[in-house]
């Protein structure tokens, strides 16, 4: 069935304008033109449309578009596979969480007593990303110092303080629905005080319910992928 623009947009609640955007972005499959030049729409494109309307609250267009892009190639299994590793992150967030009521609420030192941990390590007991720990380093937020033996990047305990607290205040700002920035982010450790147990504890409790809402949205959000990719295996698709 061909369907036009102007009925896509109505069905979403979509501009004309952010529908090409999405076919920019990838997030559809490619969409022919009539002789006229008048795009046309398939069953299939409203499949499209329909997955990204459910997805939309648990993922960004960019990680959809990453999914949606397997899924347009059959890669089916690769689309859930990425789908799964964004979980994986969610669930480090949550343990950035638990890392921090340790260290700084219960006042237990983490990792193996160490003098020196790789960035391997240090990524493992904090629960942040390697690359994003990387990051932060390459432009000064952290200041770690470097094997004498092969120059790799060497991290200690004051490392894992400052790295819990920068995680900790980059999702607060998530929770909180503000604009992250790196420029934020320095201002906010300098004014963060981890003394204050009791507004500590409000501020991880406030990460952990978004997390936790967050995960709700994108359970949903691979239960709609997952509707969609049943459908292209079948090359059946309900548009209802």
């Amino acid at each position: 069935m061909a369907v036009r623009p102007v009925d896509i947009a109505r069905r979403f609640g979509l501009s004309t304008t952010t529908i090409r955007r999405y076919e920019e972005l990838g997030l559809v499959p490619a969409v022919m033109r009539a002789p006229t030049g008048y795009r046309i729409y398939t069953d299939e494109h409203i499949a499209y449309f329909i997955c990204i309307r459910e997805m939309m609250n648990g993922f960004s267009l960019q990680i959809i578009a990453g999914m949606l892009g397997f899924v347009m190639k059959n890669r089916i299994d690769e689309a859930l596979w990425l789908a799964n590793k964004t979980q994986a992150e969610l669930q480090n967030d949550c343990r950035v969480c638990e890392q921090m009521r340790q260290r700084f609420i219960k006042k237990r030192p983490l990792g193996r007593s160490k003098k020196e941990y790789s960035i391997g390590e240090i990524s493992s007991i904090t629960g942040v990303p390697a690359s994003t720990i990387r990051y932060w380093s390459n432009i000064g937020l952290l200041s770690a110092g470097r094997s004498k033996e092969n120059n790799y990047r060497v991290f200690t305990q004051r490392h894992i303080d400052e790295i819990l607290i920068s995680q900790t205040l980059k999702l607060s700002s998530f929770a909180e629905n503000e604009k992250y920035s790196i420029g934020l982010l320095r201002r906010e450790i300098l004014r963060f005080q981890t003394e204050d147990t009791e507004k500590l504890a409000a501020v991880i409790n406030g990460i952990e319910k978004y997390l936790y809402h967050k995960n709700r949205q994108q359970i949903k959000s691979i239960s709609a992928l997952y509707r969609l990719c049943e459908q292209v295996e079948s090359n059946k698709f309900d548009i209802w």
